[in-house]
């Protein structure tokens, strides 16, 4: 006996319930005479977050009309159709529907709402309280979305104890480095405890600060991957079951015997397709630099296509940030929607020069070139100035974004800020100045991992110059100026930062790991003082375990540190 399963790994559109309609439609008629059950992510007719939008009852309705196209069209169609929206039931869930033959066959309602990090599903949803199970064809299925399955209270053992054999879980769960391996073991661990297959579904794609990796999987009982999608990408994935694998394992293992459970409704469903699927695809996972480089071109080509811009911007520097940014771009969007801007002063070095023409010329990109030099000295005579301070050096790069935003007004352009998460965390970036941008691609990427992004791209082809690699680096608005000149080394620093950010340590913590205590409080103190400049920051993907953004809500008048 088996059961054919299609995993719809699809990137929707955030309120663009009629397009992502359509696709559902379109993939569920290509593979409705290959699957018994067809399967898409976590509100996935909607799209995910919709934050607000759910809280307009035109928006509920406007999902309730597409469930009953759904129910239209699934009257041709000879598989059940499970997909992810928003349900509206005298309150509102985040919910699972099945649909098969013209009818509404079961409704799943999340469980367990996460409240945490970058989620806030209590705001917009009530918690269900059932489970959902269904038989098709004599195999039983249990469903769960997203967070359910995370909790080891959750539906899995009781779907189990109840006989089911599948365990399918539907989700949108956004990437960070590091998860997705911590979360494929886990879900080993429960098709191992329950003795079933667990059958993963998750969304891709981009949207604001968040990015979906993807990555469908399906685990078979003894913990095995036996079919995985790709990485940030969509893909279909089918896949036959073996459910007589289940059946005999559990007759050998008496666990699920010792508990009882009520017995609860049970959807049954018939589909008389009896072909079976050839070994499904086992998709590699990619190391963490292609990991953390596929995610950033992911976010910034969603970013840009969802919001209907035709190109991009950034100022090239000749140093290591911009140069990553600027390649990141064309491999999102292609060398012809990329401008590059060199805007030099007196400061700037000739090896920046140098540097800026070679990384635009093996880009292939249109790189433009403003000197600010004029501009800066009329402000200097306007105000007087005759020393260099710390305001003539944030001058400099105020007029350097000016230039940059007159283009994006100009012409339209998106604006890539180049600010990396060492930077902001620590304020060593100048507000409305190198920081501003609409979208910023590496704002959570520590500058120790923009080196090794660098590198890594270089490794498939060596665009950014050698000497951008290995130069110290430098802002270049004073003469002989370094980075280390006011900071750590970024290799001590990213430490620390990772610490007290990603970990949540604080003084005393870090420096009984060693840290030296002057360091770790000079370090922390501008942490501290930086939060009212990251608040006015654009937004960019999240990339780490706590991303400045929705992840990190410090306040910013006050005295902690």
């Amino acid at each position: 006996m088996f059961l054919n399963i299609a995993l719809c790994q699809i990137n929707p559109v955030v309120g663009g319930i009629r397009v992502n309609l359509q696709k559902i439609e379109g993939i569920w008629e290509r593979v409705d005479t290959q699957a018994h059950l067809v399967v898409f992510p976590e509100l996935s007719l909607c799209g995910y977050p919709p934050e607000d939008l759910l809280l307009r009852l035109d928006f509920v309705r406007s999902c309730e009309r597409s469930l009953k196209e759904l129910l239209r069209v699934s009257e041709g169609m000879s598989s059940l159709l499970a997909v992810g929206m928003p349900y509206y039931e005298g309150d509102l869930y985040n919910a699972l529907v099945l649909v098969g033959r013209g009818q509404l066959l079961g409704i799943y309602k999340k469980t367990f709402l996460p409240n945490y990090s970058v989620f806030d599903e209590k705001r917009y949803f009530r918690a269900g309280k059932e489970p959902l199970i269904l038989e098709i064809n004599g195999v039983k299925v249990g469903f769960s979305i997203c967070e359910d399955i995370w909790h080891p209270d959750g539906w899995e053992r009781f779907y189990a104890l109840s006989g089911c054999e599948v365990l399918v879980n539907i989700n949108a769960s956004p990437y960070y480095r590091g998860k997705y391996e911590f979360k494929e073991n886990f879900l080993r661990a429960r098709a191992q405890d329950n003795i079933a297959y667990v059958v993963y579904v998750n969304m891709v794609g981009g949207q604001d600060e968040l990015v979906f990796d993807g990555r469908s999987v399906v685990i078979d009982p003894e913990g095995k991957v036996i079919a995985r999608a790709s990485s940030f990408e969509e893909d279909l994935l089918l896949v036959s079951l073996d459910i007589e694998r289940v059946r005999r394992k559990r007759l050998l293992d008496l666990r699920l015997r010792e508990r009882q459970v009520e017995k609860t409704r049970v959807v049954s469903f018939e589909n008389t397709l009896q072909k079976g699927i050839e070994d499904a695809r086992v998709e590699a996972s990619p190391k963490q630099e292609e990991e953390l480089y596929k995610a950033i071109v992911l976010a910034i080509r969603d970013y840009v296509g969802k919001n209907g811009f035709q190109k991009v911007v950034l100022g090239l520097s000749g140093g290591i940030d911009s140069s990553l940014v600027a390649c990141l771009a064309v491999d999102a969007l292609g060398r012809d929607r990329v401008v590059g801007v060199f805007m030099p002063s007196e400061y700037t070095s000739t090896e920046s020069r140098e540097d800026v023409y070679e990384l635009a010329e093996n880009l292939q990109i249109e790189l433009l070139e403003y000197a600010i030099s004029e501009i800066y000295r009329t402000y200097l005579e306007t105000f007087g100035s005759r020393e260099l301070t710390v305001a003539e050096e944030n001058l400099q790069a105020r007029i350097r974004a000016n230039i940059l935003f007159y283009l994006s007004n100009l012409y339209g352009w998106l604006v890539l800020s180049t600010s990396n998460k060492s930077e902001s965390a620590v304020g060593y970036t100048t507000i409305y100045g190198d920081m501003a941008g609409g979208f910023a691609p590496i704002k959570d990427l520590y500058k120790t991992w923009v080196y090794k992004l660098a590198r890594y791209r270089n490794s498939i082809k060596p665009d950014i110059p050698e000497r951008v690699l290995i130069r110290p680096p430098t802002a270049e608005l004073r003469p002989n100026q370094t980075d280390q000149d006011t900071l750590p080394p970024y290799e001590l620093l990213d430490k620390v930062l990772e610490l007290h950010i990603e970990e949540g340590m604080g003084l005393e913590e870090i420096v009984a790991l060693g840290f030296d205590r002057e360091l770790v409080k000079k370090v922390l103190r501008m942490v501290r003082r930086a939060e009212y400049k990251r608040r006015q920051a654009p937004i960019g993907p999240k990339l780490t375990k706590r991303a400045f953004g929705k992840d990190w809500r410090m306040p910013i008048s006050g005295s902690y540190f």
